[in-house]
């Protein structure tokens, strides 16, 4: 598959994901509702280091990351705003996450257009399947976000929100 489709990918699964941000109060944000580890914040944020974790960790450049070091403390893997107060950390707010959101995908598509082909340090094993080349991780990185994006949506109705992206695109307009 060419470049332009993974990074045009990218482009419409992050156009998705602000469109949930922009559809969230801050009050949202941060609620847990019961049975849920994490919040809509949370997963926002996780969105983010994901995808800067994933990408440069496969190239073996972790240090060229362009997002905030906390990052790993707020948003990694096994985290959640329960942990946050252990860290002393403040989360960012959903203006700071859009415009680190917003800017991602420019920034990403800048550093690593002409390198999908490229292999990792070590392949990457999802269990049966194993990701050899920075599409792959692209690949992965993309269906992960939209993942989150189905965390968000149930975060949001039960918060007892239907239509949300009816109220995204009202927001916009």
């Amino acid at each position: 598959m060419n470049e332009n489709v993974w990074f045009q990918q990218l482009d419409f699964i992050r156009m998705r994901t602000l469109a949930f941000l922009d559809a969230t109060t801050e009050e949202q944000a941060d609620e847990m509702p019961d049975g849920f580890r994490n919040s809509i914040r949370w997963n926002l944020g996780h969105i983010l280091l994901s995808h800067e974790n994933l990408l440069y960790s496969f190239l073996g450049e972790q240090d060229k990351k362009g997002i905030p070091k906390e990052f790993d403390t707020l948003f990694g893997f096994h985290t959640s705003p329960d942990t946050w107060k252990e860290s002393s950390l403040t989360p960012p707010s959903l203006s700071e996450l859009r415009h680190l959101l917003k800017d991602q995908p420019k920034r990403l598509k800048g550093v690593f257009s002409g390198r999908l082909d490229e292999q990792g340090e070590k392949p990457f094993n999802l269990g049966s399947v194993t990701l050899t080349t920075l599409a792959d991780v692209f690949a992965f990185a993309n269906w992960h976000e939209g993942l989150h994006q189905g965390n968000i949506t149930t975060i949001k109705r039960v918060q007892g929100v239907e239509n949300l992206f009816e109220k995204a695109e009202a927001k916009v307009n």
